[in-house]
């Protein structure tokens, strides 16, 4: 992450550069894997939008536990052949296959006030409804920080020398921005309202959650750049990358009890 104006520049060995790359490789695979798995499936058409990119982007860096979560609790079903048939068999299906993890946006116009607890039918264990809390936010991190790092390391901007406080800073910014939009596009189908009201309440959501994920990432961040690396590691080398998927999948953890939290006091639906 920093520019050795008067060091030689850093090459991490062999081995851990392989072994990012297969940890980055095999987070790659999973991603792709249930995104094609979406399109085959037309998950469009059953599944609540915003869950295709945050099971896709939540896979690139905590792939086992988003696989089975969205296998078995986010998979839609196949589409059904209709020769005619009405459509409602297959909106039936879709519920009982809890497909999109919980509710569907096609069923929220014609039924704004039974659409809420449609999402509480289906039974899932609270491991997997906390786990697609912290994804909602773990995605917004993805992104923003993604983002971030780029625009930190190509501007070559520098707090006391060091890219890594303004990277806190920026990161946060962008992924605050991004978590509130995957929240909003979470609460609004669920609710039926796309105003002023279900932003703030996106933003009370996802704030707190996307917090307590930061807290662990930044940690990581600050640990492997000072104590492992010595400010050595730059940014744009798949080690920096692998370092960054171990901090995401660390704030997923640290981001489980405030989403616990937030869920049992009804700040979080349990569906978004």
């Amino acid at each position: 992450m920093e520019r050795q104006g008067t060091h030689a520049t850093y090459h991490a060995p062999l081995a851990l550069v392989v072994i990012s790359s297969i940890s980055i490789g095999i987070a790659a695979i999973a991603a792709l894997f249930i995104a094609i798995d979406i399109i085959l499936r037309r998950g469009w058409s059953t599944m609540m939008l915003v869950m295709i990119p945050v099971y896709v982007i939540n896979a690139l860096y905590l792939w086992p536990i988003t696989l089975w979560t969205y296998l078995n609790y986010g998979r839609p079903p196949k589409p059904q052949k209709r020769h005619g048939m009405s459509s409602q068999p297959d909106e039936k299906s879709a519920r009982e296959a809890g497909a999109g993890h919980c509710c569907h946006g096609g069923s929220q116009k014609e039924e704004p006030e039974s659409a809420i607890p449609a999402c509480h039918r289906q039974e899932r264990p609270m491991f997997a409804t906390i786990t697609v809390a912290v994804c909602h936010c773990g995605a917004g991190c993805v992104l923003g920080d993604i983002i971030g790092e780029w625009i930190v390391y190509g501007a070559g901007i520098t707090i006391n020398g060091r890219t890594l406080w303004p990277a806190y800073l920026i990161d946060f910014v962008f992924a605050i921005a991004f978590g509130i939009v995957f929240q909003y596009y979470s609460i609004a189908p669920m609710s039926g309202d796309y105003g002023v009201k279900t932003l703030w309440r996106a933003a009370k959501a996802d704030f707190f959650s996307l917090l307590f994920f930061e807290i662990g990432l930044f940690a990581w961040m600050a640990i492997f750049q000072m104590a492992i690396f010595n400010w050595q590691l730059e940014m744009n080398t798949v080690t920096y990358w692998w370092m960054m998927q171990i901090g995401m999948f660390l704030g997923h953890w640290t981001g489980v009890p405030i989403n616990w939290w937030l869920i049992k006091t009804g700040v979080k639906e349990p569906c978004a």
